[in-house]
């Protein structure tokens, strides 16, 4: 029987090997799992708000977004901001697509008004409820004709028009849509003159919208004083570092400078907080 041994040189390259192909294995795996977290969050994020877009080349997009932070991350502050760039660059399109939620949104409710005084005008000139949302689906601007388009649809096929509602206040989170939602049912089931309601509520939605605008404007020095005190540590950390970087690597380096960066992380999201709480009136 013939003994096979094998030098322990080759052995070391074979487990490098080994080693190598299960990280490529895992790496893929895990890049392929991501893909599809990506595709159904999203892409599928983007299609809710009306923006079509291709999988893959909304994930090429983000992935070289990632690589550009990581390389100027590594570049500003080492390892530590590869780190950080890298985290960016995959929070990134979520943020992307909160930001277009919440300015889609703004939008409808800013159209809400004028559209609920076009319906009051087509009841009282006769219509229906369904002739009068079919014409706020044709006549009125995105995003607002998008939803009611939708409304119609779902009613079109069966479904009762007070859940197709519903379903358009669970999509546009806003408590103005509870009051027309409210004040459409309440018609249906009691009674009452709808078009004198929609034509009070939407007066009431213009004073609404008319009071936090001033609100906006009065809050903004204070949205922008606290956007300078929070980028400017950062900002000055970042002169030091390109100053005396062996000095301020032990930040990233060393225990205590963890613990220094902790504290005035800690210390920067409190402030953040209080700014945040200060200027958020609700009407």
């Amino acid at each position: 029987m013939m003994d096979v041994t094998l030098h322990p040189r080759a052995l070391a390259v074979l487990c490098v090997l080994v080693a190598v192909v299960s990280s490529i294995l895992l790496l893929r795996r895990a890049l392929l799992s991501y893909q599809r977290a990506f595709a159904r969050q999203v892409v599928a994020g983007l299609k809710y708000n009306f923006i079509a877009a291709d999988a893959r080349t909304a994930f090429a997009l983000s992935a070289a977004a990632t690589i550009v932070c990581a390389i100027l991350g590594f570049y500003a502050l080492g390892i530590a901001g590869a780190v950080v760039g890298v985290g960016c660059g995959l929070l990134a399109p979520r943020v992307v697509i909160a930001r277009i939620a919440k300015s889609r949104i703004k939008r409808f409710v800013y159209q809400l008004p004028d559209a609920l005084l076009a319906l009051a005008s087509a009841l009282r000139a006769g219509s229906n409820l369904t002739k009068g949302l079919e014409l706020l689906s044709t006549r009125q601007p995105a995003p607002l004709c998008q939803e009611f388009t939708i409304v119609l649809a779902e009613h079109r096929v069966g479904r009762q028009l007070a859940e197709s509602l519903a379903d358009m206040r669970v999509r546009i989170d806003t408590p103005e849509l509870d009051l027309l939602n409210t004040a459409i049912n309440v018609s249906r089931r009691v009674g009452g003159n709808l078009a004198d309601t929609l034509e009070s509520l939407a007066k009431t939605l213009q004073e609404k919208a008319h009071i936090e605008g001033k609100i906006d404007a009065l809050t903004a020095m204070g949205r922008a004083q606290g956007w300078v005190v929070g980028l400017l540590p950062i900002f000055i950390g970042f002169v030091l570092y390109q100053q005396q970087p062996e000095r301020m690597r032990l930040l990233f380096t060393e225990w205590y400078g963890w613990i220094v960066l902790a504290v005035v992380g800690a210390m920067m999201g409190i402030a953040a907080w209080m700014i945040r709480k200060i200027v958020s009136i609700d009407v």
